[in-house]
């Protein structure tokens, strides 16, 4: 046990490390040429949907079409908003409940893309049980700790899959735990009966003894997406066509042969050396936008919750025409 704690320690540590220095303002290959005649700046985090970006940049397809995109790294959420919102950067990896509620608060932007999703094969998030809380199925989490941040995808995937094995999240007592290393190292300590989190986070809770009760797999509920700004769509529009055009390329070839990608990704984001043997690459969309239905889901949550009014329409939230 002491050997997979100091495991989890430097895994933790290197989520801290990675947000400032894995991504790099430019993700290798060439240095930009004078052909080079538009750019982006796109904020991201250390995770797995970077992929796309860093395979087109290294294999030189952003510079085929011109374009110079540089990737500015952030350590959370509120600091890639707080820049995308003063203008610092064109756009950003985020996901639709955060795209909402910037969008009803005054920032004016636009979803233009998902970025990844989870699949019949695949999962994103799952509410996962503590190894000595005695959950070992749904049902077993009433009236039991869960441990969430509010307001966000974490807390909307939850009640998601809850209602969708018959559980009202009014009857779970969901628990404030914004920092997800600090959910994850409470839910293997048993401080904490069941906590929902985001993949690899999951396998290293299992590898620890705990166990996924559900999933998002075959559930379109947990799509992260690229916003931009509508002052980005509205000045660099090319500019935006070639990056899609470029991102689709490289996402077709990492689908071709997944783990042939393997250690560009590990690379550019934190994999857990207890799980790194069994880690697949996850298969990317090929871009495309949330469908009125998936955006209708997001929406109507807010609005349950109070978050947003009717003014957010599938219309003036998505930006359709760029691919």
């Amino acid at each position: 046990m002491k050997t997979k704690w100091k495991l989890i320690i430097l895994f933790l540590a290197g989520l801290l490390i990675l947000g400032t220095t894995g991504c790099g303002n430019r993700q290798g290959g060439e240095p930009a040429t004078e052909t080079v005649t538009e750019s982006l700046k796109l904020g991201v985090l250390s995770l797995e949907d970077i992929l796309p970006m860093v395979v087109a940049n290294e294999k030189g397809y952003f510079a085929e079409e011109g374009l110079e995109v540089e990737l500015i790294p952030f350590q959370s959420t509120v600091e890639s908003q707080s820049a995308f919102q003063s203008g610092e950067i064109d756009g950003m990896m985020n996901d639709m409940v955060v795209a909402a509620l910037l969008k009803e608060s005054g920032t004016d932007l636009r979803v233009t893309s998902v970025t990844l999703e989870a699949t019949g094969e695949r999962r994103r998030f799952a509410i996962v049980a503590s190894p000595d809380s005695g959950i070992n199925r749904v049902e077993d989490l009433k009236g039991k700790e869960l441990g969430i941040s509010f307001n966000s995808i974490i807390e909307y995937t939850t009640d998601e899959m809850l209602l969708s094995a018959g559980v009202n999240p009014e009857e779970v007592a969901k628990t404030a735990i914004p920092k997800i290393p600090v959910r994850l190292e409470m839910l293997i300590n048993n401080n904490i009966e069941a906590a929902n989190l985001p993949d690899p986070l999951i396998t290293l809770a299992e590898f620890n003894g705990c166990k996924t009760i559900i999933d998002d797999r075959g559930r379109s509920i947990s799509q992260a997406v690229m916003v931009m700004t509508t002052d980005t769509l509205a000045a660099k529009r090319s500019a935006l066509e070639k990056y899609y055009r470029a991102v689709g390329k490289a996402i077709r070839d990492i689908n071709a042969s997944p783990q042939d990608y393997k250690e560009t990704m590990a690379a550019h984001i934190s994999i857990p050396a207890p799980i790194m043997d069994q880690y697949q690459v996850p298969a990317f969309p090929e871009p495309k936008l949330p469908t009125e239905e998936e955006v209708a889901k997001v929406l109507n949550w807010l609005r349950e919750k109070g978050q947003i009014g009717d003014t957010i329409t599938y219309d003036n939230f998505v930006e359709q025409g760029l691919y």
